[in-house]
């Protein structure tokens, strides 16, 4: 009888010890978790920031071949002659 009672008092401190630091466990991995997300949404928005940057380079020179092109066909603009 008493190894019985040893045995649940020695049961019950194991749980009381794994139920604690589930406790601990999950505040650590809730703060990583944060971590992670905080960190892909800093990586989205830097992929998202080069992708604009990729694109109005793009833009760039695309519009120095449309003035190249409007050089040789003559005309230098197309703003209104009208003053």
């Amino acid at each position: 009888m008493a190894q019985v009672q040893a045995r649940i008092a020695f049961l019950r401190e194991k749980t009381k010890e794994a139920a604690s630091a589930k406790e601990f466990d999950f505040d650590k991995r809730l703060a990583e978790v944060r971590d992670k997300e905080r960190a892909l949404r800093e990586q989205k928005k830097a992929e998202k920031k080069a992708e604009k940057e990729k694109a109005r380079l793009a833009m760039i020179s695309d519009s120095n071949v449309d003035s190249d092109m409007a050089a040789m066909m003559g005309f230098g603009g197309f703003g209104s002659t009208k003053k």
